[in-house]
């Protein structure tokens, strides 16, 4: 890039950026603008009801009756998930998953948050395989986060989408202002109707 080159953008990025500051600089955000927003999208500023549990999971109920009997004798269940789960996800843990209420399969998401803390569940049926399923903690409440603690990026995004919004607005105008203005040569306006271009054959004479 020659330095004109680089002033000519430079230029026309500081013109841009001025342009925009002063069409959105009426724009604002009121305390009853974010109250709205957090009322009307209230379930993305909350959090389900939640517990640590671990499981195993096998492909049929043979083996998980076997290893149910195994887990009341006293069996090691971190070791058992290790040797016989299915879920990728959690084997290599000892089958330990944090899980929060309604984001599982519905069988699986009663047991769990059902279980008494450290009890061990009879073998559960889920459209996966058979699980056995043992609570590791009381079950955390669901949680509303209050309006105060997110009302600043509330507002922050708000501004945002209302700045832009005039911006374009403001462009959308004057583009109609202009295509008021514009006047065309006799035979170049611009057809209103056809979808296509046409063509006229010139005529002669001999």
């Amino acid at each position: 890039l020659t330095e004109e080159q680089i002033k000519q953008d430079l230029h026309a990025q500081i013109l841009s950026e001025k342009l925009y500051n002063k069409v959105t600089a009426n724009v604002k955000v009121t305390d009853k603008d974010i109250a709205a927003y957090y009322t009307e999208h209230k379930s993305d500023y909350s959090q389900a009801a939640s517990r640590d549990v671990r499981h195993i999971l096998v492909n049929n109920k043979k083996l998980a009756d076997q290893l149910e009997s195994q887990l009341k004798g006293g069996a090691d269940f971190a070791k058992l998930a290790k040797k016989y789960s299915k879920d990728p996800g959690s084997a290599a843990n000892g089958g330990k998953l944090t899980v929060s209420k309604g984001q599982t399969v519905a069988p699986f998401d009663k047991v769990a948050f059902t279980l008494k803390t450290n009890e061990v569940s009879a073998p559960v049926h889920t459209q996966y395989g058979w699980h056995i399923i043992q609570a590791l903690s009381a079950v955390k409440p669901a949680k509303q986060t209050p309006l105060k603690e997110v009302s600043d990026s509330i507002k922050t995004n708000l501004l945002q989408t209302k700045k832009t919004d005039a911006m374009n607005k403001w462009v959308n105008d004057v583009k109609s202002e202009f295509a008021k203005k514009i006047r065309y040569q006799a035979g170049y306006a611009p057809s209103t109707t056809a979808t296509t271009p046409t063509t006229t054959a010139a005529t002669t004479t001999g």
